[in-house]
Parts: C-alpha cells; sequence; structure tokens
C-alpha cells in the first residue's frame, strides 16, 4: 500500500505546534531536579553555596575557594597510661597489651646497667606510647615526682634508656618522743616510719643496748629530711642527725657526705671495703660512664668494674647494711643490692648463688653470694657496683669512707653542721608542744 506524498494545512499546523511544546518541556527541567544532578555544599558562616561534583569543588566565576576548608588534624599516636597493681609482673602486663615478648627482651637489655624496671610496684605509674601501627614507641616509667625513666625504641628496634631529673631540695623536720615502753613503739608513736626506726637503731646500736638500758622517760630527737622538687614530696627522706638522752647521757648520730659520726666526728658505723672479694682481681671491664657501644655508636655507660674472679668465688659485703633487693634478671642473673646507712648503696650482679635474702641485715665483711656467670655473659666473672646518692661512681677510686673519722680538713665544717643540727634538736626542750608538732613532721627552719 502507498500513502499520499502530503499533509493536510490542518495537520501540519498541529506537527509543528507538538515539536515546539516538546522542545520547551526539555529546556525547562525545574531547580530541584538541578540539584540532584549537581550537590551543592553550603557554607553557613559565608551563605554563598560552591557547587561540588564527586569530591571535586568547582569555584564559582570570580569567587575564591573558601577559607574554612581545614585539612584534617594528623592522627596521633596511642597513649596509654597504667597503674601496677598487687601482683602485677612486667611479663603479665606486657602479656595483657599484646606487647610481643621481644620488645620487653629489648627493654630489659636497654635497663641492664640500670635494673630501673625492676623496681616497680604498686602504685608505680607506666605510659605506653604506640606509633600508627600499633607497636610500641616509647616506654616511660615514673620512678617518682622528679624521675622519669624513658626508653625509646629506635631504627633498629632497640630502645635507648634516658633518665629526666627536676630540681630536688631537702626540707628537715624535727621529730621527738618520749620512751613508753620499747624504742621500736615509742619511734612509730613519734611520727617516725618502721624504716627509720630499725636505722636509728642499727646506727646507735654500738652504742647502747636499745633492749636493756632504755627506760621510760628517756627522750630522742631526730631530724628527718624529706625531698622535694616545688612543693611536691617525692617520697624519699634521710635521717640527718639523732639524739638519743638516757638520763645524763647523749647518744647522737649526724650524717656527713653520706656517713654517720658522733659530735666528735668519729665514725659511728665501719668504713667500707675498697674491693667485694678477699683479695684484689683483675679488672677485665674497667667503670666507663660514658662508653659509647661499639655497633650504634650511642651511649652505653658501665656503671661498675668487672673483676676477673673464678667461678665460685666468696662475694662480700663492702660495708654495713640492709638486703634491698634480691632478683635474677635476664641479661644481669641474678643479683644482690645492699643499702646501706647514708646515701650508699651496693650492687652484685651475675651471682651463680645468693645466700641472703631481702631485709636481711648484714656486715662489712660478710659473705652474701657466691660468683658465677648467670645472665648475659662471655664468662665467669663479678659486676660490682658503688652508688653514692643513686648515682653511680667508680667503687675502686671514688671518695667513699675507708677511714673511721672526718678528715681534717673537712673537721670545720662537719663541727658547724653539727651545731646547726644540734641547735635544731634542743628546740624541743624549751618548747613543751614540741612532740605534738613533731609528729605532724611540721618543718623547721
Amino acid at each position: 500500500m502507498q500513502f499520499r506524498d502530503g499533509f493536510s494545512a490542518t495537520h501540519k499546523v498541529l506537527l509543528l505546534l507538538s515539536m515546539v511544546v516538546i522542545t520547551v518541556a526539555f529546556f525547562s527541567t525545574p531547580e530541584s531536579s538541578q540539584a540532584v544532578l549537581i550537590p551543592e555544599l553550603v557554607q553557613p558562616e559565608s551563605g554563598f553555596a560552591i557547587p561540588m561534583v564527586g569530591d571535586m569543588v568547582i569555584e564559582e566565576p570570580g569567587r575564591e575557594a573558601s577559607q574554612s576548608q581545614v585539612p584534617p588534624a594528623p592522627i596521633q599516636p596511642l597513649t596509654e597510661r597504667y597503674e601496677i597493681q598487687p601482683g602485677d609482673t612486667l611479663s603479665r602486663i606486657f602479656e595483657g597489651k599484646g606487647i610481643p615478648a621481644t620488645v620487653l627482651h629489648r627493654l630489659l637489655e636497654a635497663d641492664v646497667e640500670y635494673l630501673s624496671l625492676e623496681t616497680i610496684r604498686p602504685g608505680t605509674m607506666l605510659t605506653f606510647v604506640y606509633n600508627l601501627q600499633g607497636a610500641l614507641e616509647d616506654l616511660a616509667l615514673e620512678v617518682d615526682p622528679a624521675r622519669t625513666i624513658t626508653f625509646s625504641r629506635q631504627g633498629d628496634g632497640s630502645f635507648l634508656y634516658q633518665k629526666t631529673e627536676a630540681d630536688t631540695y631537702w626540707s628537715p623536720a624535727l621529730i621527738s618522743g618520749v620512751i613508753r615502753g620499747s624504742f621500736y613503739a615509742s619511734g612509730i608513736e613519734a611520727g617516725l616510719t618502721e624504716g627509720q626506726v630499725v636505722e636509728i637503731g642499727h646506727l646507735l646500736k654500738n652504742q647502747i643496748d636499745f633492749r636493756r638500758s632504755l627506760r621510760a622517760g628517756d627522750t630522742f630527737s631526730v631530724v628527718v629530711a624529706r625531698e622535694m622538687t616545688g612543693e611536691e614530696f617525692t617520697g624519699n627522706t634521710q635521717i640527718d642527725s639523732v639524739s638519743l638522752h638516757r638520763g645524763k647521757r647523749t647518744y647522737n648520730a649526724f650524717l656527713y657526705d653520706g656517713s654517720y659520726y658522733d659530735e666528735t666526728g668519729e665514725s659511728i658505723t665501719l668504713a667500707f671495703r675498697r674491693w667485694p672479694t678477699s683479695k684484689p682481681y683483675r679488672v677485665s671491664s674497667p667503670f666507663n660512664g660514658h662508653r659509647l657501644h661499639p655497633v650504634t655508636g650511642r651511649k652505653a655507660p658501665h656503671n661498675g668494674v668487672d673483676l676477673a674472679v673464678p667461678y665460685g668465688t666468696k662475694v662480700l659485703s663492702t660495708g654495713d647494711g640492709v638486703i634491698s633487693r634480691v632478683g635474677n634478671h635476664p641479661y644481669a642473673g641474678r643479683y644482690v643490692d645492699i643499702n646501706h646507712s647514708g646515701s650508699y648503696t651496693t650492687r652484685y650482679l651475675h651471682l651463680s648463688k645468693v645466700l641472703v635474702k631481702r631485709g636481711e641485715r648484714v656486715k662489712r665483711g660478710q659473705t652474701i653470694a657466691l660468683s658465677g656467670n648467670s645472665g648475659r655473659t662471655t664468662g665467669a666473672h663479678l659486676h660490682f657496683e658503688f652508688h653514692i646518692s643513686g648515682r653511680p661512681v667508680n667503687p675502686l677510686t671514688a671518695n667513699i669512707p675507708t677511714s673511721a673519722n672526718v678528715p681534717e680538713n673537712k673537721l670545720a665544717s662537719f663541727k658547724a653542721q653539727v651545731s646547726k643540727q644540734l641547735a635544731m634538736m634542743q628546740v624541743q626542750e624549751k618548747s613543751g608542744s614540741m612532740y605534738a608538732e613533731a609528729a605532724t613532721g611540721a618543718a623547721v627552719h
């Protein structure tokens, strides 16, 4: 069938009108539809809209990009603080936090010359800092308000030991009391700690028998100094002086240059031995506080002396004191720490056998252990350290008390200090209220 070629005039007019309507409808899309096709970001402060396509900002002609477009802040490493609880161990803490045992061993290796991590006790704060990958980057140990130990991860995976120490000073306080019953009970009642009572008994034991000689009504005065940083107490104390009045006699002890003397300058405790063995031995590795690691080039001090003693040699305490620590470290091996009267401590490492217990009182020259090669060693030897006020010194050359009296050239200084301390302790004799004040630990200026 064939169509005729052509339309009537009416058909042509209708066709033209239909095309016009379709064209107008196509180019007249509502504004709301346009907003769906091209999303807009409205800036509330400026009040104008910036058209957006995907993640790209399309700037309007003649208008600058919004200054409120602040890049996101960088992700900070995760910091976590943990307070040591009774029964905690480092291995248990690290295991609970998912830190590999290899990391703990690297920390212990960095700590082998200090054994700071061996001192953790309930209440001690640890701060863990992790990097963005979740690996331990830093570990901080808050020893006390004035001292923090930080272990920082190095590029080779090892850790670097750093100690931060704030300025400190000693604030003296007078504590006085009257003997009612035992000296121990009377001292505690006056405000002394158990450790301070024990130390006073040790200081004066060669002058007076505390069990038989003291009588009710005898008096004592003790100047206890508290270590402060700013206005905060670090928790450390020391006994500066003691006076025990027994009838008409007075027994004194004064701290001077780390040792205790009576009012004439004569030592009331035995002097130290220079060697922790019955005879001198060859030094296989000397004391070196500035030693550099042969591989890393970083500071790796040797805080003691290594003595080439045969395996099983008797190790002697170099002075009277109390065993403060007995431990077994992966790198230091079996070791013993002794706290001597005053500001002195000694340490003995790599032992094969320990013959004393924590809290036990030992005498100068007493056998405390047998030497060995426990821990990380290349052979049997004894590592011996001597610390004064918490700082390691060369035990074979340091100025430590090996004589029984105050040196002649320091006697005038000693007597001037004694005069001040005696005046401080005699204050209680002039004030009947001093006993009550002393129990609060009031500072005396």
